[in-house]
Protein backbone atom coordinates (compact mmCIF):
# COMPACT_ATOMS: atom_id res chain seq x y z
CA UNK A 1 0.00 0.00 0.00
CA UNK A 2 1.35 3.66 -0.74
CA UNK A 3 2.10 6.14 1.87
CA UNK A 4 -0.77 8.11 1.34
CA UNK A 5 -3.32 5.43 1.72
CA UNK A 6 -1.67 4.31 4.79
CA UNK A 7 -2.49 7.80 6.44
CA UNK A 8 -5.79 8.00 5.42
CA UNK A 9 -7.25 4.73 7.27
CA UNK A 10 -6.00 6.69 10.70
CA UNK A 11 -7.91 9.61 9.51
CA UNK A 12 -11.26 7.76 8.72
CA UNK A 13 -11.02 5.80 11.75
CA UNK A 14 -10.52 8.90 14.26
CA UNK A 15 -13.37 10.48 12.50
CA UNK A 16 -15.72 7.46 13.01
CA UNK A 17 -14.72 7.19 16.32
CA UNK A 18 -15.44 10.61 16.84
CA UNK A 19 -18.83 10.64 15.62
CA UNK A 20 -19.56 7.49 17.60
CA UNK A 21 -18.37 9.17 20.55
CA UNK A 22 -20.65 11.74 19.81
CA UNK A 23 -23.65 9.52 19.55
CA UNK A 24 -22.72 7.55 23.21
CA UNK A 25 -22.01 11.27 24.64
CA UNK A 26 -25.41 12.65 23.82
CA UNK A 27 -27.22 9.15 23.56
CA UNK A 28 -29.88 10.40 26.24
CA UNK A 29 -31.17 13.43 24.39
CA UNK A 30 -31.11 12.02 20.81
CA UNK A 31 -33.47 8.78 22.52
CA UNK A 32 -35.49 11.75 24.04
CA UNK A 33 -35.92 13.43 20.62
CA UNK A 34 -36.44 10.06 18.78
CA UNK A 35 -39.26 8.71 21.43
CA UNK A 36 -40.72 12.22 21.03
CA UNK A 37 -40.88 12.39 17.41
CA UNK A 38 -42.17 8.98 16.72
CA UNK A 39 -44.62 9.18 19.50
CA UNK A 40 -45.95 12.75 18.26
CA UNK A 41 -46.59 10.68 14.81
CA UNK A 42 -47.99 7.96 15.75
CA UNK A 43 -50.11 9.56 18.10
CA UNK A 44 -51.36 11.70 14.56
CA UNK A 45 -51.63 9.09 13.08
CA UNK A 46 -53.71 7.19 14.72
CA UNK A 47 -55.66 10.34 16.30
CA UNK A 48 -56.13 11.19 12.23
CA UNK A 49 -59.99 10.32 10.87
CA UNK A 50 -59.58 7.34 8.99
CA UNK A 51 -60.57 7.70 4.75
CA UNK A 52 -62.16 5.25 2.88
CA UNK A 53 -61.90 5.56 -0.71
CA UNK A 54 -64.26 3.90 -3.25
CA UNK A 55 -63.38 3.56 -6.77
CA UNK A 56 -65.16 2.52 -10.46
CA UNK A 57 -64.36 2.22 -14.26
CA UNK A 58 -66.48 3.79 -17.19
CA UNK A 59 -65.60 1.68 -20.14
CA UNK A 60 -66.46 4.28 -23.49
CA UNK A 61 -67.65 2.29 -26.65
CA UNK A 62 -68.54 3.28 -30.13
CA UNK A 63 -71.29 0.98 -30.39
CA UNK A 64 -74.47 2.89 -30.79
CA UNK A 65 -74.55 5.85 -33.25
CA UNK A 66 -76.33 9.19 -32.34
CA UNK A 67 -79.07 10.13 -34.17
CA UNK A 68 -78.89 13.20 -36.68
CA UNK A 69 -81.72 15.94 -36.70
CA UNK A 70 -81.45 16.70 -40.31
CA UNK A 71 -83.44 17.32 -43.51
CA UNK A 72 -80.60 14.61 -45.94
CA UNK A 73 -81.60 11.79 -45.86
CA UNK A 74 -77.81 10.48 -46.35
CA UNK A 75 -76.96 12.13 -42.58
CA UNK A 76 -77.92 8.83 -40.83
CA UNK A 77 -76.60 7.94 -37.21
CA UNK A 78 -73.39 6.12 -37.92
CA UNK A 79 -70.93 4.58 -35.19
CA UNK A 80 -67.39 5.94 -35.20
CA UNK A 81 -65.44 3.28 -34.83
CA UNK A 82 -62.50 3.07 -32.30
CA UNK A 83 -62.40 5.11 -29.69
CA UNK A 84 -60.21 7.99 -29.57
CA UNK A 85 -58.06 10.57 -26.91
CA UNK A 86 -60.79 13.33 -27.53
CA UNK A 87 -63.64 11.48 -26.78
CA UNK A 88 -62.27 9.82 -23.73
CA UNK A 89 -60.97 13.66 -22.66
CA UNK A 90 -64.63 14.77 -23.38
CA UNK A 91 -66.17 12.13 -21.00
CA UNK A 92 -63.97 12.83 -18.38
CA UNK A 93 -64.91 16.64 -18.68
CA UNK A 94 -68.38 16.13 -18.90
CA UNK A 95 -67.43 13.84 -15.20
CA UNK A 96 -66.10 16.73 -13.72
CA UNK A 97 -68.96 19.56 -15.02
CA UNK A 98 -70.26 22.04 -12.24
CA UNK A 99 -73.72 20.87 -12.90
CA UNK A 100 -73.30 17.40 -12.45
CA UNK A 101 -70.92 17.99 -9.47
CA UNK A 102 -73.78 20.46 -7.86
CA UNK A 103 -76.06 17.32 -8.47
CA UNK A 104 -74.42 15.16 -6.63
CA UNK A 105 -73.91 17.30 -3.68
CA UNK A 106 -77.44 17.92 -3.46
CA UNK A 107 -78.45 14.40 -4.22
CA UNK A 108 -75.82 13.29 -1.24
CA UNK A 109 -76.20 16.26 1.11
CA UNK A 110 -72.92 16.78 0.89
CA UNK A 111 -73.30 20.61 1.82
CA UNK A 112 -74.22 19.22 5.24
CA UNK A 113 -70.44 18.81 5.90
CA UNK A 114 -69.71 22.26 4.85
CA UNK A 115 -70.00 25.06 7.76
CA UNK A 116 -73.60 27.24 6.48
CA UNK A 117 -76.39 28.92 7.53
CA UNK A 118 -79.74 27.42 6.24
CA UNK A 119 -82.18 30.07 4.72
CA UNK A 120 -85.74 30.65 5.76
CA UNK A 121 -87.04 28.33 3.00
CA UNK A 122 -85.30 25.41 4.13
CA UNK A 123 -82.74 25.42 0.95
CA UNK A 124 -79.31 25.03 1.61
CA UNK A 125 -76.93 27.74 1.49
CA UNK A 126 -75.49 28.96 -1.84
CA UNK A 127 -71.97 29.41 -0.49
CA UNK A 128 -72.28 25.72 1.36
CA UNK A 129 -72.82 24.10 -1.90
CA UNK A 130 -70.22 25.74 -3.77
CA UNK A 131 -67.50 25.04 -0.95
CA UNK A 132 -69.18 21.60 -1.04
CA UNK A 133 -68.35 21.09 -5.29
CA UNK A 134 -65.21 22.55 -4.35
CA UNK A 135 -64.06 20.04 -1.78
CA UNK A 136 -65.70 17.55 -3.68
CA UNK A 137 -63.73 18.69 -7.05
CA UNK A 138 -60.61 17.88 -5.09
CA UNK A 139 -61.12 14.48 -3.47
CA UNK A 140 -62.49 13.14 -6.84
CA UNK A 141 -59.56 11.54 -9.00
CA UNK A 142 -61.01 11.35 -12.71
CA UNK A 143 -57.34 9.57 -14.98
CA UNK A 144 -57.76 7.85 -18.19
CA UNK A 145 -56.63 4.36 -18.36
CA UNK A 146 -53.06 4.45 -20.44
CA UNK A 147 -53.94 2.70 -24.08
CA UNK A 148 -57.43 1.63 -22.84
CA UNK A 149 -60.50 3.01 -23.47
CA UNK A 150 -61.10 3.21 -19.50
CA UNK A 151 -61.59 6.31 -17.36
CA UNK A 152 -60.69 5.62 -13.75
CA UNK A 153 -62.66 7.24 -11.19
CA UNK A 154 -61.85 7.66 -7.66
CA UNK A 155 -63.36 8.97 -4.52
CA UNK A 156 -62.18 9.26 -0.47
CA UNK A 157 -64.08 10.51 2.40
CA UNK A 158 -64.11 9.14 6.04
CA UNK A 159 -67.79 7.29 5.54
CA UNK A 160 -67.46 4.10 3.14
CA UNK A 161 -71.08 4.22 2.61
CA UNK A 162 -71.41 7.95 1.27
CA UNK A 163 -68.24 7.27 -0.47
CA UNK A 164 -69.94 4.41 -2.45
CA UNK A 165 -73.11 6.92 -2.33
CA UNK A 166 -71.38 9.74 -4.13
CA UNK A 167 -70.31 7.55 -6.89
CA UNK A 168 -73.37 5.83 -7.32
CA UNK A 169 -75.33 9.15 -7.84
CA UNK A 170 -71.99 10.47 -10.04
CA UNK A 171 -72.90 7.06 -12.11
CA UNK A 172 -76.37 8.16 -12.50
CA UNK A 173 -75.97 12.13 -13.26
CA UNK A 174 -73.08 11.11 -15.72
CA UNK A 175 -74.82 9.11 -17.74
CA UNK A 176 -78.27 11.39 -17.41
CA UNK A 177 -76.04 13.80 -18.90
CA UNK A 178 -74.36 11.80 -21.32
CA UNK A 179 -77.57 10.80 -23.20
CA UNK A 180 -78.86 14.23 -22.78
CA UNK A 181 -75.89 15.82 -24.75
CA UNK A 182 -75.99 12.67 -27.52
CA UNK A 183 -79.70 13.09 -28.06
CA UNK A 184 -81.73 15.68 -29.32
CA UNK A 185 -84.69 16.55 -27.10
CA UNK A 186 -88.19 16.61 -28.67
CA UNK A 187 -86.68 15.17 -31.89
CA UNK A 188 -89.19 12.21 -31.50
CA UNK A 189 -92.61 14.55 -31.50
CA UNK A 190 -90.70 16.87 -34.07
CA UNK A 191 -90.29 14.17 -36.71
CA UNK A 192 -94.31 12.81 -35.93
CA UNK A 193 -95.43 16.23 -37.09
CA UNK A 194 -93.16 16.03 -39.76
CA UNK A 195 -94.05 12.91 -40.88
CA UNK A 196 -98.00 13.69 -40.54
CA UNK A 197 -97.25 16.77 -42.27
CA UNK A 198 -95.57 15.32 -45.15
CA UNK A 199 -97.83 12.24 -45.02
CA UNK A 200 -100.74 15.22 -45.52
CA UNK A 201 -98.73 16.47 -48.52
CA UNK A 202 -98.23 13.01 -50.07
CA UNK A 203 -102.39 12.22 -50.39
CA UNK A 204 -102.84 15.35 -52.01
CA UNK A 205 -100.13 15.01 -54.30
CA UNK A 206 -101.64 12.17 -55.11
CA UNK A 207 -105.57 13.19 -55.10
CA UNK A 208 -104.06 15.93 -57.57
CA UNK A 209 -102.31 13.54 -60.19
CA UNK A 210 -105.42 11.42 -60.35
CA UNK A 211 -107.19 14.17 -60.76
CA UNK A 212 -105.54 15.57 -63.37
CA UNK A 213 -105.25 11.96 -65.14
CA UNK A 214 -108.92 11.56 -65.16
CA UNK A 215 -109.52 14.95 -66.91
CA UNK A 216 -107.19 14.50 -69.43
CA UNK A 217 -107.81 10.79 -69.85
CA UNK A 218 -104.10 9.73 -69.11
CA UNK A 219 -102.59 6.44 -67.23
CA UNK A 220 -98.67 6.61 -68.21
CA UNK A 221 -98.25 9.33 -70.19
CA UNK A 222 -94.85 8.29 -71.41
CA UNK A 223 -96.13 5.06 -72.78
CA UNK A 224 -99.05 6.94 -73.96
CA UNK A 225 -96.85 9.41 -75.75
CA UNK A 226 -94.49 6.63 -76.90
CA UNK A 227 -97.60 4.84 -78.25
CA UNK A 228 -98.93 7.87 -79.86
CA UNK A 229 -95.89 8.73 -81.35
CA UNK A 230 -95.45 5.48 -82.66
CA UNK A 231 -99.41 5.41 -84.39
CA UNK A 232 -98.55 9.14 -86.00
CA UNK A 233 -95.33 7.80 -87.60
CA UNK A 234 -97.30 4.90 -88.96
CA UNK A 235 -100.16 6.67 -90.29
CA UNK A 236 -97.93 9.33 -92.27
CA UNK A 237 -96.20 6.11 -93.31
CA UNK A 238 -99.37 4.93 -94.68
CA UNK A 239 -101.02 8.34 -95.77
CA UNK A 240 -97.54 8.45 -97.97
CA UNK A 241 -97.99 4.65 -99.24
CA UNK A 242 -101.73 5.68 -100.14
CA UNK A 243 -100.20 9.05 -102.32
CA UNK A 244 -97.95 7.38 -103.90
CA UNK A 245 -100.19 4.43 -104.78
CA UNK A 246 -102.98 7.10 -106.00
CA UNK A 247 -100.48 8.51 -107.92
CA UNK A 248 -99.54 5.29 -109.53
CA UNK A 249 -103.51 4.46 -110.19
CA UNK A 250 -104.82 7.57 -111.18
CA UNK A 251 -101.97 7.89 -114.07
CA UNK A 252 -102.63 4.21 -115.05
CA UNK A 253 -106.27 5.06 -115.03
CA UNK A 254 -105.72 7.88 -117.45
CA UNK A 255 -103.85 5.54 -119.59
CA UNK A 256 -106.47 3.40 -119.83
CA UNK A 257 -109.40 5.67 -121.16
CA UNK A 258 -106.92 6.93 -123.82
CA UNK A 259 -106.43 3.50 -124.89
CA UNK A 260 -110.62 2.73 -124.17
CA UNK A 261 -111.09 6.01 -126.69
CA UNK A 262 -108.78 5.03 -129.59
CA UNK A 263 -110.85 1.26 -130.07
CA UNK A 264 -113.78 0.64 -131.76
CA UNK A 265 -116.72 -0.83 -129.81
CA UNK A 266 -117.01 -3.67 -132.87
CA UNK A 267 -115.04 -5.05 -135.31
CA UNK A 268 -115.36 -7.04 -138.66
CA UNK A 269 -114.61 -10.82 -138.26
CA UNK A 270 -115.97 -11.69 -141.62
CA UNK A 271 -116.54 -10.97 -145.50
CA UNK A 272 -117.88 -13.05 -148.23
CA UNK A 273 -118.93 -12.31 -151.80
CA UNK A 274 -122.97 -13.01 -152.28
CA UNK A 275 -124.02 -12.98 -155.94
CA UNK A 276 -127.75 -11.30 -156.77
CA UNK A 277 -130.08 -14.51 -156.88
CA UNK A 278 -132.99 -12.88 -155.29
CA UNK A 279 -132.86 -10.47 -158.02
CA UNK A 280 -131.93 -12.72 -161.09
CA UNK A 281 -134.48 -15.69 -160.16
CA UNK A 282 -137.29 -12.63 -159.89
CA UNK A 283 -136.08 -11.17 -163.13
CA UNK A 284 -136.51 -14.46 -165.12
CA UNK A 285 -139.71 -15.37 -163.79
CA UNK A 286 -140.98 -11.70 -164.56
CA UNK A 287 -139.13 -12.63 -168.12
CA UNK A 288 -140.84 -16.04 -168.44
CA UNK A 289 -144.37 -14.18 -167.86
CA UNK A 290 -143.87 -11.63 -170.44
CA UNK A 291 -142.78 -13.76 -173.22
CA UNK A 292 -146.18 -15.75 -171.87
CA UNK A 293 -148.05 -12.74 -172.42
CA UNK A 294 -146.44 -12.11 -175.73
CA UNK A 295 -146.94 -15.65 -177.25
CA UNK A 296 -150.47 -15.41 -175.86
CA UNK A 297 -150.69 -11.67 -177.82
CA UNK A 298 -149.53 -12.66 -180.64
CA UNK A 299 -152.73 -15.67 -181.12
CA UNK A 300 -154.64 -12.50 -181.01
CA UNK A 301 -153.27 -9.65 -182.03
CA UNK A 302 -150.35 -9.01 -184.68
CA UNK A 303 -146.67 -8.53 -183.94
CA UNK A 304 -147.33 -4.84 -185.73
CA UNK A 305 -150.09 -4.21 -182.79
CA UNK A 306 -148.91 -1.47 -180.00
CA UNK A 307 -149.99 -3.83 -177.63
CA UNK A 308 -147.79 -6.41 -178.49
CA UNK A 309 -145.27 -3.91 -179.34
CA UNK A 310 -145.19 -2.66 -175.06
CA UNK A 311 -144.81 -6.55 -174.66
CA UNK A 312 -141.69 -6.57 -176.39
CA UNK A 313 -140.16 -3.77 -174.63
CA UNK A 314 -141.19 -4.75 -171.57
CA UNK A 315 -139.46 -8.06 -172.41
CA UNK A 316 -136.74 -6.08 -173.66
CA UNK A 317 -136.38 -4.04 -170.36
CA UNK A 318 -136.65 -7.51 -168.28
CA UNK A 319 -133.44 -9.10 -170.37
CA UNK A 320 -131.46 -6.12 -170.03
CA UNK A 321 -132.27 -5.89 -165.87
CA UNK A 322 -131.59 -10.18 -165.79
CA UNK A 323 -128.17 -9.33 -167.54
CA UNK A 324 -127.23 -6.75 -165.04
CA UNK A 325 -128.14 -8.85 -161.87
CA UNK A 326 -126.57 -11.68 -163.45
CA UNK A 327 -123.15 -9.24 -163.61
CA UNK A 328 -123.68 -7.60 -159.86
CA UNK A 329 -122.33 -9.27 -156.87
CA UNK A 330 -123.16 -8.22 -153.49
CA UNK A 331 -119.87 -8.40 -150.51
CA UNK A 332 -121.21 -9.83 -146.66
CA UNK A 333 -119.47 -8.74 -143.72
CA UNK A 334 -119.81 -10.08 -139.88
CA UNK A 335 -118.99 -7.82 -137.26
CA UNK A 336 -118.25 -8.77 -133.11
CA UNK A 337 -117.73 -6.62 -130.15
CA UNK A 338 -114.08 -6.12 -129.73
CA UNK A 339 -112.75 -7.66 -126.53
CA UNK A 340 -109.72 -5.68 -126.61
CA UNK A 341 -112.10 -2.60 -125.73
CA UNK A 342 -113.80 -4.94 -123.29
CA UNK A 343 -110.74 -5.83 -121.73
CA UNK A 344 -109.00 -2.44 -121.39
CA UNK A 345 -112.73 -1.29 -119.84
CA UNK A 346 -112.81 -3.93 -117.83
CA UNK A 347 -109.19 -3.15 -116.48
CA UNK A 348 -110.18 0.89 -116.57
CA UNK A 349 -113.22 -0.30 -114.20
CA UNK A 350 -111.04 -2.07 -111.68
CA UNK A 351 -108.67 1.08 -111.87
CA UNK A 352 -111.30 3.35 -111.30
CA UNK A 353 -112.80 1.44 -108.34
CA UNK A 354 -109.12 1.38 -107.17
CA UNK A 355 -108.55 4.27 -107.27
CA UNK A 356 -112.17 5.48 -105.69
CA UNK A 357 -110.83 2.94 -102.60
CA UNK A 358 -107.63 4.23 -101.99
CA UNK A 359 -109.03 8.05 -102.10
CA UNK A 360 -111.63 6.38 -99.58
CA UNK A 361 -109.14 4.82 -97.24
CA UNK A 362 -106.48 7.82 -98.06
CA UNK A 363 -109.27 10.11 -96.04
CA UNK A 364 -109.79 7.37 -93.23
CA UNK A 365 -105.94 7.55 -92.45
CA UNK A 366 -105.84 11.42 -92.85
CA UNK A 367 -108.57 11.56 -90.29
CA UNK A 368 -107.07 8.95 -88.34
CA UNK A 369 -103.77 10.92 -88.42
CA UNK A 370 -105.12 14.33 -88.01
CA UNK A 371 -106.57 12.73 -84.67
CA UNK A 372 -103.13 10.86 -83.28
CA UNK A 373 -101.49 14.36 -84.16
CA UNK A 374 -104.08 16.26 -82.17
CA UNK A 375 -103.92 14.06 -79.05
CA UNK A 376 -100.28 13.88 -79.51
CA UNK A 377 -100.25 17.60 -79.19
CA UNK A 378 -102.73 17.25 -76.14
CA UNK A 379 -100.78 14.60 -74.70
CA UNK A 380 -97.11 16.76 -75.07
CA UNK A 381 -99.21 19.94 -73.31
CA UNK A 382 -100.40 17.94 -70.77
CA UNK A 383 -96.92 16.37 -70.08
CA UNK A 384 -95.33 19.21 -68.35
CA UNK A 385 -98.39 19.75 -65.49
CA UNK A 386 -98.49 15.63 -65.15
CA UNK A 387 -94.00 16.05 -64.76
CA UNK A 388 -94.76 18.59 -62.49
CA UNK A 389 -97.71 16.89 -60.34
CA UNK A 390 -94.88 13.72 -60.48
CA UNK A 391 -92.23 15.56 -59.68
CA UNK A 392 -94.01 17.00 -56.58
CA UNK A 393 -95.78 13.56 -55.73
CA UNK A 394 -92.07 12.32 -55.34
CA UNK A 395 -90.93 14.75 -53.74
CA UNK A 396 -93.77 14.46 -50.77
CA UNK A 397 -92.90 10.51 -50.75
CA UNK A 398 -89.64 11.06 -50.37
CA UNK A 399 -89.96 13.40 -47.51
CA UNK A 400 -92.61 11.00 -45.70
CA UNK A 401 -90.15 8.30 -46.60
CA UNK A 402 -87.66 10.38 -44.89
CA UNK A 403 -89.09 11.58 -41.95
CA UNK A 404 -91.22 8.03 -41.58
CA UNK A 405 -87.69 6.77 -41.16
CA UNK A 406 -86.06 9.08 -38.67
CA UNK A 407 -89.26 9.27 -36.87
CA UNK A 408 -88.39 5.46 -36.26
CA UNK A 409 -84.97 6.46 -35.49
CA UNK A 410 -85.64 8.85 -33.22
CA UNK A 411 -88.23 6.32 -31.28
CA UNK A 412 -85.40 3.77 -31.04
CA UNK A 413 -83.19 6.45 -29.67
CA UNK A 414 -85.48 7.75 -27.10
CA UNK A 415 -86.07 3.80 -26.37
CA UNK A 416 -82.48 3.35 -25.38
CA UNK A 417 -81.97 6.52 -23.60
CA UNK A 418 -84.73 5.19 -21.47
CA UNK A 419 -83.12 1.59 -20.83
CA UNK A 420 -79.53 3.59 -19.87
CA UNK A 421 -78.29 2.11 -23.54
CA UNK A 422 -75.57 4.43 -24.34
CA UNK A 423 -71.47 4.77 -25.91
CA UNK A 424 -70.40 4.33 -22.31
CA UNK A 425 -70.80 1.90 -19.54
CA UNK A 426 -70.27 1.23 -15.91
CA UNK A 427 -67.26 -1.19 -16.35
CA UNK A 428 -66.99 -1.46 -12.78
CA UNK A 429 -69.78 -0.38 -9.78
CA UNK A 430 -68.31 1.16 -6.80
CA UNK A 431 -68.21 -0.70 -3.90
CA UNK A 432 -67.95 -0.12 0.20
CA UNK A 433 -64.26 -0.44 1.11
CA UNK A 434 -63.51 -2.17 4.64
CA UNK A 435 -59.97 -0.99 4.67
CA UNK A 436 -59.01 2.49 5.21
CA UNK A 437 -56.94 4.29 2.56
CA UNK A 438 -55.74 7.37 5.07
CA UNK A 439 -53.51 7.03 7.35
CA UNK A 440 -51.25 4.65 6.18
CA UNK A 441 -49.82 3.58 9.94
CA UNK A 442 -47.10 1.01 8.57
CA UNK A 443 -45.82 4.22 5.92
CA UNK A 444 -46.01 6.95 8.64
CA UNK A 445 -44.19 4.74 11.40
CA UNK A 446 -41.71 4.08 8.99
CA UNK A 447 -41.55 7.55 7.99
CA UNK A 448 -41.70 8.86 11.86
CA UNK A 449 -38.34 6.61 12.63
CA UNK A 450 -36.49 7.73 9.49
CA UNK A 451 -37.58 11.02 10.34
CA UNK A 452 -36.66 10.69 14.09
CA UNK A 453 -33.32 9.46 13.75
CA UNK A 454 -32.48 12.27 11.81
CA UNK A 455 -33.22 14.58 14.57
CA UNK A 456 -31.58 12.97 17.21
CA UNK A 457 -28.56 12.74 15.24
CA UNK A 458 -29.02 16.27 14.75
CA UNK A 459 -29.90 17.23 18.22
CA UNK A 460 -26.70 15.48 18.75
CA UNK A 461 -24.14 17.40 17.06
CA UNK A 462 -25.32 20.42 17.29
CA UNK A 463 -25.33 19.80 21.34
CA UNK A 464 -21.84 18.53 20.70
CA UNK A 465 -20.74 21.86 18.77
CA UNK A 466 -22.37 23.85 21.84
CA UNK A 467 -19.64 22.46 24.19
CA UNK A 468 -16.28 24.28 24.47
CA UNK A 469 -13.87 21.30 24.83
CA UNK A 470 -12.26 18.70 22.44
CA UNK A 471 -12.70 14.67 23.06
CA UNK A 472 -10.48 13.27 20.88
CA UNK A 473 -6.88 14.59 19.06
CA UNK A 474 -8.14 14.97 16.23
CA UNK A 475 -10.38 17.60 17.01
CA UNK A 476 -7.40 19.82 18.63
CA UNK A 477 -5.34 19.30 15.99
CA UNK A 478 -8.40 21.05 13.23
CA UNK A 479 -8.86 23.91 15.79
CA UNK A 480 -4.96 24.62 16.44
CA UNK A 481 -3.45 23.58 13.36
CA UNK A 482 -0.49 22.50 15.45
CA UNK A 483 -0.20 18.59 15.88
CA UNK A 484 -0.54 16.76 19.28
CA UNK A 485 2.03 14.78 20.28
CA UNK A 486 0.84 13.30 23.42
CA UNK A 487 -2.73 13.11 25.61
CA UNK A 488 -3.64 13.13 29.01
CA UNK A 489 -7.00 10.64 29.99
CA UNK A 490 -9.35 12.65 31.86
CA UNK A 491 -10.29 10.71 35.35
CA UNK A 492 -13.41 12.35 37.04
Amino acid sequence: MSEEATQSIPVWTEFLKSMVAVVFRHKMPMLKVFTAVVGIVALVTFLIPRRYESHMKVFVKNERADLVVSPDARDAGQARGDVNETQVNSEIELLTSNDLLVRVVRTCRLYEHAPSTMPAAGEPDPKAIERAVHKLQSTLKITAVRKANIIQINYTDASPELAVSVLKELSAAYLDAHLSMHGTAGSQVFFRNQTLHYETELHDAESRLTAFRRQRNLTSIAEQRELLLRKTMDFESEVRQADATIAETSSRVHELRGQVAAQARRIVTQIRAVPNQYSVERLTTMLAELENRRSLALLKFRSEDPFVAEIDEEVSNTRAALDRASRLVSAEESTDVNPLRNALESDLARGELQEAGLNARRKSLAEALTMYRSRLTQVEDASLGHDELQRQLKQAEENYVLYARKQEESRIADSLDQQKIANVAIAELPAAPHLPVAPNVPLNLGLSVVLAAFASVGVAFGLDRRGASFHIPAELEAATGYPVFATVPFEA
